[in-house]
């Protein structure tokens, strides 16, 4: 029995095969895996540096349980990380977005400065004219009421295409970067590069 316990196992070239192309492990790692020698590991990887390889007659893949255990914990780490990945992307991406939002509604409130005081001006005339007419009892030439009011409506109506103009711009803007990403996910999905 104490025999069998210092008797190595004896492993396919497959079972090797799968440590070297990962990379991760040296030789002496590889040989407390497996549970062999480090000069059969070494005798193995120059096998495998060399070219030669066993090819089975039914040219299928076979590798112990444990290497598959192994690599397949190894795939999942790594779907594991990408997806890490990829949600600290997404939040970078939503922080840039809103950091776009914040400095559009900057350059909105510049841009439409000088209409939004033309407006504020019209209605501040327009309350004074009203006011006084009220105070004084005397009837203001409506004619020059209705010649600001009709002055007003059409700086609120410029202010009010001039600010969809702008928000179609920031929408257009936000969709094709959304637009480039879906492609892009989409191509990824599909298996293109």
């Amino acid at each position: 029995m104490l025999e069998d316990f210092f008797e190595k196992i004896k492993r396919s070239f497959d079972d090797y095969v799968a440590y070297f192309r990962e990379g991760l492990l040296d030789d002496r790692e590889i040989a407390t895996k497996l549970g062999v020698s480090r000069v059969n590991v070494w005798r193995m990887r120059q096998k495998w540096e060399s070219g030669e390889s066993s090819v089975n007659d039914d040219s299928r893949l076979s590798i112990s349980e444990d290497t598959f255990e192994h690599l397949l914990s190894q795939t999942f780490k790594s779907e594991v990380n990408a997806r890490k990945v990829i949600s600290e992307l997404d939040l970078e991406r939503a922080n840039l977005e809103l950091g776009f939002i914040r400095s559009f509604k900057q350059y909105f409130g510049v841009e439409l400065v000088s209409i939004r005081t033309k407006i504020e001006n019209l209605r501040n005339e327009i309350d004074a004219l009203n006011k006084a007419s009220n105070k004084k009892n005397k009837l203001v030439d409506n004619e020059e009421i209705n010649s600001l009011k009709s002055e007003l409506n059409e700086y609120v109506k410029e202010y009010s295409i001039r600010e969809m103009e702008l928000y179609y711009e920031c929408m257009k803007k936000l969709a094709t970067l959304h637009g480039t990403e879906s492609k892009s996910n989409y191509k990824n999905s599909k298996g293109h590069k």
